[in-house]
């Protein structure tokens, strides 16, 4: 659903203003930039922070994409998608922190998405046409499966250029995946989970073809999800063999494929990205370059999008997305909407160690929180679902009545507590646990939730930890590392299928499972929801697999969240993420300024 709203060009000071008097008189105080957490051990003295109400978007489920057919895929988006398109001018955005290392593959942060999807291709792509509702081919010209679904056959577009003037090849598309499939010691593919269900392979057929095969067919639906996700771009092999693969230190300058080139980085500042003169896609992309400035927070990234120092922010605080509803100043000269996350917000444990490899202690501890109080405390500032959440999303297909999940949660309190003390107690655990590391990323709603989790733990179940602070994209090392003892974070599913992020967050082995959870009994059920056509035995096999996980809880989930975004209505092109979700469609080749937007 997309909504206008008026611009009026301001001093920047005024819109800071604007918003911080919105935020204080809703919150006693104003929000702080997640790149300025807290260094170092803290206790939890001070009390949750309330954040400001707004009203929620319109609530719309988002179905898997759908496949185009075939026969139109060839080259579904040209330069005459928008017949009234302007060449030239730069796309200024408000984005978030600076990525802690720059291998889009190895990471799942948005500071890292916002910046390098627009200098890669996959071999298919979500259809930015239409807000990724649909999936069309990319680096291939179409896919071929195989009758029994094993085979996957992409032939390629012949004569792309990488950014260092080097053509590409399969062999250079297999090399690319080999790492996602089958990442070399120390180098970690996080949407690894996705794949690994199905055993797949890559390999070349001749020059111009590339063909994958797997051991048990993923559903059609399912795969071209996967390979449509914009994470995985394609580089040259010998650049990859150069860097072991690796593409932490120096994956800004891997040659791609894009409709941008990188152009510069100043840490802090900006980080740059200039049109690709030799773009395989004729007239596109339609920017001169496209800016993108570590703005932090959601205050920081809408006072600059009120004062007219960016033309879009994805992430805006809903305290300025209500002032662009309401206020004569605004209305009328923004456009926006809620983009589908379904980030999932949550606290980890680090099974490697005692007692997080208990499954009495962490079934206490999932008790224990109580979620309506933290979605009154945060759920509903980042249009959260209240009233509970389970394993599986909100308003999709798989997820049960919301009156089935709330008796899962045990919603009564006084039951969920006596219960959780007497899991403790069975445990060893009946006087606590002490000197727990209780790792947040950083982020005022994240404090809040860590701040709620710790005085909960140690009230109910005498569990004593000091909160600590990572920095928005440090988290994720911190994860990896295994440096924790239980974290709260958010990360976001790659799309809404319960194959995708149930094996990914909960498999063994998934590539985001920060928990490090292995339960071979869900493993096996997992087997069968991956193959399962029929949609009523697969809910109910996907049900089976939500039980398991309610006695054996990997994470404490919290809530799903959507994304607000925002920009001014002299940029064109956006149509929104609807079927893709929120780390995808920022490849920019269809995004273009009129002449206001250009006159600055």
């Amino acid at each position: 659903m997309k909504r206008r709203f008026a611009f009026s060009p301001i001093p920047v000071t005024a819109a800071v203003v604007a918003i911080t008097m919105l935020v204080a008189i809703a919150c006693g105080g104003a929000e702080e930039p997640e790149t300025t957490a807290p260094a170092g051990n803290q206790t939890g003295g001070s009390q949750p922070v309330q954040q400001p109400a707004a009203s929620e978007p319109e609530a719309t489920p988002t179905p898997l994409p759908a496949s185009l057919p075939t026969e139109v895929v060839e080259n579904a988006v040209t330069k005459d998608a928008y017949p009234d398109a302007e060449y030239g001018g730069i796309l200024r955005r408000g984005g978030y922190g600076d990525p802690s290392h720059y291998d889009l593959m190895q990471v799942s942060s948005v500071s890292n998405s916002f910046k390098q999807m627009m200098l890669v291709n996959g071999l298919l792509r979500y259809n930015p046409l239409d807000a990724g509702k649909t999936i069309i081919a990319d680096l291939a010209t179409t896919w071929d499966v195989s009758d029994d679904g094993t085979v996957w056959t992409f032939p390629l577009r012949e004569g792309i250029q990488f950014h260092d003037g080097t053509i590409m090849t399969a062999d250079d598309v297999a090399a690319s995946w080999s790492r996602v499939l089958d990442p070399p010691a120390g180098v970690v593919s996080a949407r690894k989970g996705l794949y690994d269900p199905f055993g797949p392979t890559a390999e070349v057929v001749d020059p111009q073809t590339v063909q994958f095969t797997f051991t048990k067919a993923p559903p059609l639906n399912y795969g071209l999800n996967a390979f449509a996700l914009e994470w995985h771009g394609v580089y040259p092999k010998a650049f990859l063999e150069a860097n072991s693969y690796d593409l932490k230190l120096n994956g800004q300058n891997a040659p791609g494929t894009g409709a941008f080139r990188f152009l510069d980085h100043q840490e802090g500042e900006v980080w740059k990205n200039e049109r690709f003169p030799d773009y395989w896609n004729e007239g596109l992309p339609y920017l001169d370059e496209v800016w993108t400035f570590p703005l932090g927070s959601p205050t920081n990234r809408s006072a600059a999008l009120l004062a007219g120092n960016v033309d879009f922010a994805q992430t805006v605080d809903p305290a300025a997305y209500e002032l662009m509803q309401t206020d004569d100043s605004f209305k009328d000269k923004f456009e926006g909407q809620p983009f589908s996350s379904y980030s999932y917000f949550a606290i980890w444990f680090n099974m490697d160690r005692e007692p997080w490899n208990d499954a009495r202690v962490r079934r206490a501890m999932w008790l224990a929180i109580d979620r309506t109080a933290l979605h009154e405390i945060g759920g509903e500032w980042l249009f959260g679902y209240k009233g509970g959440t389970g394993w599986t999303f909100p308003e999709q297909a798989f997820q049960l009545p919301q009156e089935d999940v709330d008796a899962r949660l045990i919603f009564d309190r006084p039951a969920a507590e006596k219960e959780a003390k007497r899991l403790m107690e069975e445990a060893g655990y009946a006087d606590g646990i002490q000197n727990v590391d209780l790792l947040w990323r950083a982020g005022p709603f994240r404090e809040a939730a860590a701040q709620v989790a710790q005085l909960e733990f140690n009230r109910i179940l005498g569990i004593e930890s000091e909160l600590r602070a990572a920095p928005f994209a440090v988290w994720f090392e911190e994860l990896a590392n295994r440096n924790f003892d239980i974290t709260v974070g958010a990360i976001a599913s790659p799309f809404i299928d319960p194959s995708a992020y149930l094996n990914s967050w909960y498999r063994c082995g998934g590539g985001e499972n920060h928990s490090n959870y292995c339960n071979a009994e869900f493993d096996a059920v997992m087997d069968q929801v991956d193959v399962e056509a029929d949609p009523e035995k697969r809910y109910e096999l996907v049900q089976q697999a939500a039980r398991i996980l309610d006695n054996d809880p990997p994470t404490i989930e919290f809530w799903y969240n959507r994304t607000l975004a925002a920009w001014r209505t002299c940029v064109h092109g956006i149509e929104g993420k609807n079927g893709a979700l929120v780390h995808n469609l920022d490849r920019m080749d269809t995004v273009w300024l009129d002449a206001e937007c250009q006159a600055r």
